[in-house]
C-alpha cells in the first residue's frame, strides 16, 4: 500500500477514534466496557462524514469499472486475434479492427487511473503526510503530471517500436498487418502494466 493510501486511511481512522464516533458510526458497542453515552456530531464532522462515504462509494465503482475493462481486454487477447484470417487483406483489415478496441480500452483504462487519483476529502485539521525514507509525497497535481508523462513516453516508444515492425516486411503487404499487431500487443501489454505500477489505486 503506498504511503498516500495510508494517510487517506489513517487520516479517517483518526477521526474515528480521536472523537470516539466508532460507537456511533458502526451501531456498535464494546462488550469490555459500559455504554458510553451517544455524541452528537458536528456539522463539519457530518460533512466529512459523507464526503468520505461518497468519495469511497465512486472510489469502489472505479475500481470496479477498471477491472471490467482490462478482464475483457485480457479475454480478448486469450481468445485469440483474427483466427479466421486467410489472405494479406483478412489481416489487414481485422487486425486494424482489433487494434481500434484495444485502444479503446486502453484509453479507458487510463481515465479511469487519473480519476482514481484523485484523493480522498481531508478531515479538517489534517496535516499533509510527512516525508517518506524515498522523500516527499506529490501532490494529486504532480501525479497526474507525471501519469501523463508515463503516458506520453510511452505511446513514444509504441510508434517508434511499430513503425520498426512495419519497415521489417521492406514496403510489403503484410507491414501494415504486422504493424497492428505490433501495437495491439504493446497496448495489452501496457494495461497490464499500469495494472502492476498503480495496483495501489486499481486495486486497494
Amino acid at each position: 500500500m503506498t504511503r498516500r493510501s495510508v494517510w487517506f486511511r489513517s487520516a479517517m481512522v483518526s477521526f474515528l477514534c480521536a472523537a470516539a464516533f466508532l460507537p456511533l458510526l458502526t451501531g456498535q458497542e464494546s462488550s469490555q466496557s459500559p455504554p458510553r453515552p451517544k455524541k452528537v456530531l458536528t456539522p463539519e464532522q457530518k460533512a466529512f462524514q459523507q464526503e468520505w462515504k461518497d468519495w469511497s462509494a465512486k472510489h469502489q465503482a472505479l475500481q470496479a469499472q477498471a477491472k471490467q475493462v482490462y478482464d475483457a481486454e485480457m479475454a480478448r487477447e486469450k481468445a485469440g486475434d483474427c483466427p479466421n484470417a486467410q489472405t494479406t487483406y483478412d489481416f489487414n483489415i481485422c487486425y486494424g479492427q482489433q487494434t481500434k478496441i484495444t485502444d479503446a480500452s486502453l484509453h479507458s483504462y487510463e481515465d479511469i487511473i487519473r480519476q482514481l487519483m484523485i484523493p480522498g476529502p481531508q478531515f479538517p485539521g489534517q496535516s499533509p503526510p510527512p516525508p517518506g525514507p524515498g522523500g516527499p509525497s506529490l501532490t494529486p497535481d504532480q501525479l497526474s503530471a507525471e501519469f501523463d508523462h508515463v503516458e506520453q513516453l510511452w505511446q513514444q516508444y509504441r510508434d517508434t517500436a511499430c513503425t520498426a515492425a512495419l519497415h521489417q516486411f521492406d514496403g510489403g503487404t503484410g507491414g501494415p498487418s504486422f504493424e497492428a499487431e505490433c501495437e495491439l500487443k504493446l497496448m495489452r501489454n501496457h494495461m497490464r502494466e499500469l495494472d502492476m505500477i498503480y495496483g495501489s489505486d486499481l486495486h486497494m
